[in-house]
């Protein structure tokens, strides 16, 4: 019988082959090192606008459009707006609001640096409705024996091992710079001190349909699937609207669908086989002194668990969350099993990096919930005590995005008609957060990345207007060649970490023979001190 290899199949090997590569040395894929393609790239780059420079007359960017009130987005405004430099920033959203209660809780480490140096009050603001994280513990069905006590792999006292190696996450004053938190409390913090701070408002309801320049009034309007548009104002937009980014497909094709709905923005994720089930408990007042949050995995057989607390706000207490990361019947990792592909009942999940409460799940699914707890032997009734009391209760698919783009993260608006090498604009089309860069959640690092992204592209920003303020225009910088050293900057340690959480998840959740190795492997990792290494590499801000 003839094999027929499917280009969707080819396209997950050659995702896959793309992480493996990420994770044997991260810094050999398009690593700006000296001598390498990307150097080389970067100063044609820089030539090439030194050259449409010439032939158009720079602006600074005054008015910028957001898409997408998440964290990136959110944190990117506030970014913006501590400088004079930026005279409107609007933000428009396709939710009807944002619900505080959408969602599970994160961890805040390089991305809380971050918030500081945007302000440190409301840095402030944010820890106080956090808890900090004070440690990581992983433990194990035992081996042999007839003990149902769990044997532990390791044990991360975060505190420590941050004053040891990672001085970004201490402050002046000796605060470490790790906590967690509710990601719908972030952002209600996030957008209170917007609207009190700034008296900005997000404008929801708005689906982005469409981007357009206009040459006689030399800015970028926006159109929404409800019939309404924009000014042509702009100088510059963000796409910070998640994994079904409509600005990302006007960065990669330079058109965007026509109506906006069910965007295939996620059309070049592929399913990872690998199902997350989630369920988060409103905290009581018996929780309402705990000062700390731990983070506790329980390895099983071909599945693992992970109980949680996060802050839910100042003086309220605290939430808790449980996890269950397990293999989906019908895949064998990435790959379909055949009586999946030829069953019109087995899909996979729906994404959701978000953690959004699309997901949200029926309470019966609890049951099946435990019975894989119970098949995997999972040793903790934490989990189940928790999944058992919860309040919200979803189900999701963990996808990977290829970090590896041909047209990057930065489109140049070019003027209407003018063909392919047409008069371009010096007004652009710029992603961030998830948008640019989907990653599993495995490290606990997408809502850290986002607001890295939103300091490291607000920073080049000002630093392109600042020359505007200089009494020579000699030696200006095209903005394209900042956004572009955004990229840069932001592409490498993104990337790593979706090639370290990826493998990360199909380890955690192994099977037989897989779950032994996987036990034995972090309990090796844990004494050389890799597995502290890899926490705290993945915590420390890179800017």
């Amino acid at each position: 019988m003839m094999t027929i290899i499917t280009s969707a199949t080819m396209g997950r090997v050659a995702v896959l082959l793309s992480f493996l590569a990420l994770i044997i040395d991260p810094s050999c894929a398009f690593s700006p090192v000296k001598g390498s393609a990307a150097t080389k790239r970067t100063t044609f780059a820089s030539s090439l606008s030194a050259s449409i420079s010439a032939n158009t007359e720079l602006q600074p960017v005054r008015k910028v459009a957001i898409i997408g009130s998440g964290i990136c987005g959110l944190s990117l405004a506030h970014a913006l707006l501590r400088s004079g430099d930026i005279e409107v920033v609007d933000i428009f959203d396709s939710r009807t609001e944002l619900d505080e209660k959408i969602g599970s809780g994160i961890q805040l480490t390089g991305g809380m640096a971050a918030l500081r140096e945007i302000s440190p009050q409301l840095q402030r603001n944010v820890a106080d409705a956090s808890l900090p994280l004070e440690r990581v513990i992983s433990r194990c069905r035992p081996w042999f024996g007839n003990s149902n006590e769990p044997w532990k792999l390791l044990e991360l006292d975060i505190q420590k091992s941050i004053r040891s190696n990672v001085e970004e996450l201490i402050t002046e004053d000796g605060e470490i710079l790790a906590y967690t938190i509710l990601r719908g409390t972030l952002q209600r913090i996030l957008h209170e001190e917007l609207m009190k701070e700034h008296d900005i408002q997000v404008q929801f309801g708005k689906r982005l349909s469409g981007l357009d320049y206009s040459d006689s009034d030399s800015g970028i309007s926006l159109q929404f699937t409800d019939g309404g548009s924009t000014d042509p104002k702009y100088d510059l937009v963000v796409g910070a609207d998640g994994i079904k980014s409509v600005v990302k497909d006007f960065v990669n094709t330079g058109k965007t669908n026509a109506d906006g709905a069910d965007n295939n923005g996620s059309s070049s994720a592929i399913y990872s086989g690998i199902r997350i089930t989630f369920a988060i408990q409103e905290g009581d007042e018996i929780d309402k002194d705990t000062t700390g949050a731990q983070f506790t995995q329980f390895f099983g057989n071909g599945a693992y668990a992970l109980t949680s607390m996060y802050g839910a706000g100042k003086g309220e207490p605290v939430a808790k969350g449980a996890f269950l990361i397990y293999m989906d019947d019908d895949y064998i990792g990435p790959f379909p099993k055949r009586k999946a592909e030829e069953s019109s009942d087995a899909k996979p999940l729906d994404e959701n990096i978000d953690w959004t409460q699309d997901n949200r799940v029926p309470k019966d699914h609890v049951e099946e919930c435990l019975e894989v707890l119970q098949a995997a032997s999972i040793p903790s009734n934490d989990v189940a005590r928790i999944v058992e009391k919860s309040n919200r209760f979803f189900d999701l698919g963990v996808y990977f995005h290829n970090p590896f783009s041909l047209n990057g993260w930065v489109r140049e608006f070019s003027k209407p008609n003018s063909g392919w090498f047409g008069s371009k604009t010096s007004k652009y089309a710029v992603l961030a957060g998830d948008a640019a860069h989907a990653m599993p959640p495995f490290l606990g690092q997408g809502g850290n990345q986002a607001i890295q992204d939103a300091v490291c592209l607000s920073s080049k920003i000002f630093q392109y207007n600042s020359q505007f303020q200089q009494s020579t225009d000699e030696d200006n910088v095209d903005l394209k060649v900042l956004l572009k050293e955004y990229e840069n900057r932001r592409w490498l340690p993104t990337a790593s970490i979706t090639a370290k959480s990826a493998f990360l998840g199909y380890l955690e959740a192994g099977s037989s023979f897989f779950s032994n190795f996987r036990d034995a492997f972090f309990f090796v990792m844990g004494k050389v001190g890799v597995a502290e290494k890899v926490f705290m590499d993945s915590a420390k801000p890179k800017m």
